[in-house]
Formats: C-alpha cells, structure tokens, sequence
C-alpha cells in the first residue's frame, strides 16, 4: 500500500505542470513558548455604550476582529489584574468570564481567548491573546498576540510540502497582512495569502480562501529565464504592471518570467570560507525600487558590494549614529544573519585631535 502511494505521488508529480490544486486547510491554536509573536498596541477608548458588569478602575480598549470591533476592558478584581473581551461581538460583557493574567516566560499574558467570528455563515472560534505592560507614564498598555495558524499539506513536484498560515494580524480572517510559510524550520519561505510563484522552475498563482480553509494552487505557464544571482539559495520579488512575483531559486540560478519589472526585494544565503552561513534579506519600495529586466537569454543581478554609509544626527547634547546599508543595486538592508543569529555588533571609533575617545558598539533594532 505504501509503495503505491508513493507511485500516485510521483505521478502527480509527472502531471503537476496541467493540475490545479484545491488543499484543505484545518485550524489551530497556536499558543507555545516559541510562537510568540506581539502586534501594535490596542486603541484605548472611553468608555462605551456596552452593556458592563459592575468594574474597578476600568480601562477600555478597542481592536480590529472578524470585520468591526470588539471591546476590551482591564479591571482590578481582589487587587489582580482582569480582562473582559466581547468575544462574541454583540456588544454585551455580563456575560463573559474575566480571563486572568498568566505568566508565559517572560511576558505577562491574558489568554488563549476563543473569539467567535463569522465565517461563511457560520459561527467559529478563532483565538487571540493579549500582553499586559507599563507604559512610560505608569498605564497599563495591552498588546495583541497572535494565537491562530491554519495547517495543511500542498504536492510541489511530487512531494508533500507542509502549509501553515498565520493570522498576522489578529483578527479572525485571512487577509493581506497574513502570511504563509511553505515548508518547516529556518529553510521555509514566507509568502502572501494570495500572489504568483516560481520555485524549482515551475510557475503557479495561488491564492487562500478568506476563511482560512483551503489554498488554491494553479499551474501557469510562461515565457521564462534564468536570473544569476551569487547565493546559494535566492528568493527575489519583483513587480510588473500585472502583479507580483516571488521567485525562488538555488545555487545561484533563479528561474523567472521574462519582462519588466521592479526588483522590491530579495533574499539570499551562501556560506563564507569558514563554513558559516550568511543570509541577507534587502527591500526597496515604490519609486526606489531598481527596474530589471529579463531578456530570453537570462541576466545576471549584482548584489555587491554592499555599501555602507555613516548617518549621524545631534540631538541636543548627544549626537545619534546609524549606518545605512544597501545593495550595489540600490536595494536597503534590514536584516543580516549568521548561523540563524545576529552578527557581531560593529563598533564605531571617535577620534578627537588624533586620539580615540570612544568605541561605542552599534546596537540592531
């Protein structure tokens, strides 16, 4: 039975290129020490129109969910912390249980909270989280944590290749400001819920379904060629009249749709003599964005040397550096990483009259 599994996968595989792909998609809570991820702040509000238990000291705050607002409110119950939430958005907090502060390493969380949202008629639950912190004047602040993924499997040349999108943003849907990590570990790529793809020289619009219950992958054929870029593993994002592109590729050769585009941006690893790995990720946006162009022969895109300026501001009695590093072609730096960690910090050294009067180090963020 195995083997013939293996042969209906390889098949499929064969046939890919004329195949679209429905893939169901099943929800989860993710809520583990390592998938923390926080978002802006709440919206503090006044106090509201909603129907309210009776509360000491309340604080009300507002965020984006299932497609309006709902309602969150702080409140101090025997000297303890509480927070109420209109989870199920008819605007009516009597009726819901005060979720109470945990401690989840390091932070100070409300949650998981399960929030019912409307989804194709139906009533589901989606959850969230919320982090408690001081803020510079003694308030409390309430933060967003991001507590809902949808998993699933998608056949790419013939194998299995695990699927999870992530609710980036909190609120119940799936929408533009989420994103799909194809694959697993630090290797997976980070995609839109919805765009055009090249990866292992195959070409496929995919999309997610707003629900989160299914991706849709559709095979497209177009006039292509290979970009040379010196990395081991590449991915490029480049945008036409028509759309966006991400375009993955290895040992040095991406595979691409000939045109004209907008490099936006571009991500790349390789490993040095030493055996370490470095990766580099470099956007750029709107009209700084280098155009490139991709004839039928291919071309080749320079990424180095990176160039680096010094940019210092005064600010009263102190003076603020920060570096400033892009691409050869034109493309900014925001994320460089060695072995999966930060580089070591660079150091600046200031000379007055000849001697040095200070090494301070730079600091990313």
């Amino acid at each position: 039975m195995r083997r013939l599994l293996w042969a209906v996968l390889l098949l499929s595989g064969a046939v890919w290129a004329q195949e679209r792909q429905v893939v169901p998609l099943r929800y989860e809570l993710w809520w583990e020490e390592r998938s923390i991820r926080v978002l802006g702040r709440f919206d503090r509000t006044a106090s509201t129109a909603a129907k309210l238990p009776p509360l000491t000291d309340p604080q009300f705050f507002v965020a984006r969910f299932g497609g309006g607002e709902r309602l969150f409110v702080l409140a101090n119950r025997d000297g303890e912390l509480v927070l109420l939430v209109d989870t199920d958005g008819d605007n009516d907090l009597t009726d819901e249980r005060p979720f109470s502060l945990r401690q989840r390493g390091p932070w100070r969380m409300f949650g998981p909270i399960p929030m019912r949202v409307q989804v194709n008629g139906r009533t589901v639950i989606r959850y969230i989280g919320a982090m408690v912190q001081k803020n510079e004047k003694g308030e409390n602040s309430l933060y967003l944590v991001v507590a809902s993924v949808w998993k699933g499997t998608v056949l790419w040349a013939g194998n299995p290749v695990p699927i999870t999108v992530i609710d980036d943003d909190a609120d119940g849907l799936v929408g533009e400001s989420d994103t799909v990590e194809l694959g697993d570990g630090p290797n997976s790529l980070r995609l839109p819920v919805s765009g055009r793809l090249s990866m292992d020289g195959r070409f496929a619009r995919f999309h997610i379904t707003p629900a989160g219950d299914q991706l849709v992958l559709e095979p497209i054929e177009v006039p292509s060629a290979i970009v040379r870029v010196q990395g081991d593993e590449v991915m490029l994002t480049v945008e036409g009249d028509d759309g966006q592109w991400i375009l993955v590729g290895r040992n040095g050769q991406v595979p691409a749709p000939v045109g004209e585009f907008r490099l936006v941006g571009i991500m790349l690893s390789r490993r040095d003599a030493q055996g370490q790995l470095w990766r580099l990720s470099a956007h750029a946006f709107g009209p700084a964005a280098p155009k490139i162009t991709i004839p039928a022969a291919g071309t080749t895109l320079t990424v180095e040397p990176l160039k680096v300026a010094l940019i210092w501001d005064r600010k009263g009695n102190e003076v603020e550096f920060s570096l400033d590093i892009k691409t050869a072609n034109g493309l900014s730096v925001n994320e460089v990483w060695v072995n999966f960690q930060r580089p070591p910090e660079p150091k600046l050294r200031l000379v007055a009259n000849g001697k040095v009067i200070d090494e301070p180090k730079f600091h990313y963020g």
